[in-house]
């Protein structure tokens, strides 16, 4: 979802200095709200454990894909073996295929301790693959814009007079996770200083269940986890005042709804290229690589932890008070 996500400003930059330029986005249709609104872009849903499935379901899709529609190029932002074969079906048709390059190598040796400059954002990656293929544009500051028709008045769930704190706590590893433990601290140390609500964001039913008996612990936190579709998360997401975030796809949506984002790094480090856009380099809370050398220890949060007799330190050393005193920073909370 990060992934996706973050083709949203590239898109928009690109649309904006190419106004002429008709792009088809091929992409799962639960992704489609986050593109509502842009000109010329026609979302084609993917289907990729049904009826494009497989070899024979990329070639039917390829087929469906070029019944009414000539295609000039084809761009690949994803680079993995489903995309490689739509490519080459396309490059069979005589369309020319550019394709990202992901930097995989030097996020091994970043890992490795080998390099330690911060390496190019996804987006910039993006941006390049469309340079690649003559388009040259800029990456100007660009957000999400929610579809607002919808029956759906958000001020019921969310009341925009009161300092409205978004958690979302869930990261696809272990080592991305601060711990449910940890934010269950986060919440109670603030409610000693401070008056705030507090709003949970998940999906799925281990991470519903446990956000419920989260917010059953306290009388100012709601679950909104698994109760409404994407197009209204978006807009319960636009009305918070801060969003506390793992290195996940909600960090990235939040940023790209231009609200303040603290997110928490652990296995992982921003500077290999999944930083939260336009956010300043102190709201990403982390423990120092000279503390703990062993981080990061994946590109991704894949790996197993190293350290036995403390595992997922990197995550376990981040104390509440460190995210607090960035919200105080921010003037979250006064």
């Amino acid at each position: 979802m990060g992934d996706v996500v973050l083709t949203v400003p590239v898109i928009q930059n690109l649309l904006k200095k190419y106004p002429d330029t008709q792009i088809t986005l091929l992409t799962n249709s639960f992704f489609h709200p986050f593109f509502d609104g842009i000109p010329n872009l026609t979302l084609y849903p993917v289907d990729l454990k049904g009826k494009h499935k497989g070899f024979l379901g990329l070639s039917k899709l390829v087929k469906e894909l070029n019944h009414n529609q000539k295609f000039d190029v084809v761009i690949d932002l994803h680079s993995v073996i489903r995309t490689w074969v739509i490519g080459f079906l396309f490059k069979l048709r005589g369309i020319p295929i550019y394709r990202i390059d992901k930097g995989r190598a030097d996020k091994k040796a970043f890992v490795q301790n080998k390099i330690r400059k911060a390496l190019p954002h996804s987006t910039e990656r993006y941006q390049t693959v469309f340079k690649k293929a003559g388009f040259d544009f800029t990456l100007e500051k660009s957000l999400i814009h929610p579809n607002n028709k919808i029956d759906f008045d958000v001020h019921e769930h969310i009341n925009p007079k009161e300092i409205n704190i978004g958690i979302a706590p869930f990261a696809a590893h272990q080592s991305k996770q601060w711990g449910m433990d940890k934010v269950s601290a986060f919440i109670e140390q603030i409610n000693k200083k401070y008056k705030a609500m507090f709003y949970l964001f998940g999906g799925g039913k281990s991470e519903v269940d446990q956000l419920n008996t989260l917010a059953e612990t306290y009388d100012n936190v709601t679950n909104l986890a698994g109760r409404f579709t994407l197009t209204q998360e978006l807009h319960l997401i636009q009305n918070l005042s801060v969003l506390v975030a793992m290195d996940s796809g909600n960090m990235h949506i939040a940023t790209l709804l231009g609200i303040p984002v603290i997110s928490v790094w652990g296995g992982t480090h921003p500077d290999i290229g999944f930083s939260a856009l336009y956010q300043p380099v102190e709201n990403s809370i982390q423990i120092s690589t000279d503390l703990l050398p062993c981080r990061p220890c994946s590109v991704f949060g894949t790996n197993e932890c190293s350290l036995k007799e403390k595992p997922f330190a990197c995550m376990r050393q981040i104390e509440p008070e460190m995210l607090i005193q960035r919200l105080f920073k921010l003037k979250i909370v006064q």
